[in-house]
């Protein structure tokens, strides 16, 4: 197996990572890129500033380790392409071509190029969903794309004449989630995804665009990818490559210092065009997602958009539904928000006092939680939600009604009912 790899960014070339003896991984910037982006730029990620010096150790470590899927997802992988377990470097080598982001892997000396197309029928599309978690590619092809996270999920393209297998580093447009064969935790977890999704839509917020659909016997959530436009890549990394976070903390304990939301609004927010729209749009997103109830907006699931000038804004909103609705042991917030991570007890006053925090004024603050939660509240009863458990539009209603309130008064530390 080859020990270096070629990196690039927006298609052009970055540098080499290589795999030392020692096992090591080691990144070297290419004179091109540094000139490309400038040094101190973050055109690459918040933890990874461009520079002329090798970049090595964990940032470089959890932000590799943050393009790659996780847990039972990345073994079947590791399985497929006989690759060691915990072999980031070989998991790259293999399905590095096309991740997350505008970033590529290539062995030394190849060029990613367009990649190719490969039409699947209506049988295929349908027997590679309804095998998830077990990932069977289409006859004559291997999986050649990465994606973080943990549930099974498969990555597609869609053309005029219906989806296609990405090769060889061509562009994925779409990510196929279906609901969970094993998770009887969260019961119709794709249909309530779609809609928090839809409502988060209607109240304004920026999502990403989600449909429902049914692939033999399985149902699905499918999702276009935010970061891809006009079959051209868009840079972006989450929070925990941002933070350089490993994986496996992704969800914040609630003594964290400094606090992982005050870094990003601090750090992101300096790169930001407008700082101070910057950490606003921030404190819409996690305000959303307390409203909501959702247990699960971990430093994953929050990603950073970085524009090829070292420019950084939010992601659209992903991967977010009212799980603590449906099950009330998945309650953390994800984040620390004021010091509190229980779902159970946060607050508008939690919220407006984590924003500023971020030096945003208070008066914003709570215009801003007071917003969104109104938004909220006017919409999640109206979207229409047929596979929805019928109590979950109206207990959001009722939970976005108390967060408005609690930003309008005296904001105090009571919680809020599930």
């Amino acid at each position: 197996m080859t020990d270096a790899l070629t990196v690039w960014l927006h298609g052009e070339e970055l540098g080499a990572l290589r795999r030392l003896r020692t096992g090591r991984l080691r990144l070297q910037m290419s004179a091109g890129a540094l000139d490309r982006y400038g040094v101190g730029s973050v055109a690459l990620s918040l933890a990874i500033p461009v520079t002329s010096r090798r970049v090595e150790g964990v940032v470089l470590d959890r932000f590799l380790e943050g393009l790659l899927p996780e847990a039972a997802v990345r073994a079947a992988l590791e399985r497929q392409h006989r690759v060691a377990p915990g072999d980031t470097f070989g998991m790259l080598t293999a399905i590095g071509r096309e991740c997350a982001g505008a970033i590529q892997f290539t062995p030394d000396g190849d060029v990613p190029g367009d990649g190719t197309l490969r039409p699947l029928s209506r049988d295929e599309v349908e027997r590679i969903v309804e095998d998830l978690p077990t990932l069977e590619p289409p006859a004559g092809t291997t999986v050649g794309a990465s994606l973080g996270g943990v549930q099974s999920k498969v990555l597609l393209t869609r053309t005029a004449d219906g989806w296609a297998w990405p090769v060889d580093g061509a562009v994925s447009t779409h990510l196929v989630k279906p609901e969970p064969v094993s998770d009887a935790v969260v019961p119709d977890l794709v249909e309530h995804e779609a809609w928090a999704m839809s409502v988060a839509a209607g109240a304004g917020l920026p999502a990403a665009s989600v449909e429902l659909a049914t692939f033999g016997d399985r149902r699905a959530i499918v999702v276009e990818r935010y970061d891809r436009h006009g079959g051209r890549r868009t840079h972006q990394e989450d929070f925990t490559q941002a933070l350089s976070i490993a994986t496996a903390e992704k969800y914040e304990p609630s003594s964290s210092d400094p606090p992982r939301l005050l870094r990003i609004a601090r750090r992101a927010g300096e790169q930001a065009v407008d700082p101070t729209a910057f950490r606003l749009d921030l404190l819409r997103l996690v305000t959303f997602n307390a409203v909501i109830g959702n247990g699960d907006a971990h430093s994953k699931n929050y990603s950073l958009v970085l524009d090829v000038d070292g420019s950084v804004s939010l992601a659209p909103l992903y991967d977010a539904a009212p799980v603590f609705l449906l099950a009330r042991q998945l309650r953390h917030s994800g984040h620390a928000l004021d010091g509190q991570t229980n779902l159970a007890y946060v607050t508008a006053g939690h919220l407006v006092r984590t924003a500023t925090s971020w030096g945003v004024n208070e008066d914003e603050a709570r215009d801003v939680v007071r917003a969104v939660a109104l938004a909220v509240a006017d919409v999640a009863t109206l979207v229409d939600a047929p596979d929805v458990d019928t109590d979950v539009p109206g207990r959001v209603a009722e939970r976005a009604a108390a967060f408005a309130a609690d930003a309008t008064n005296a904001v105090d530390d009571g919680g809020l009912r599930a």
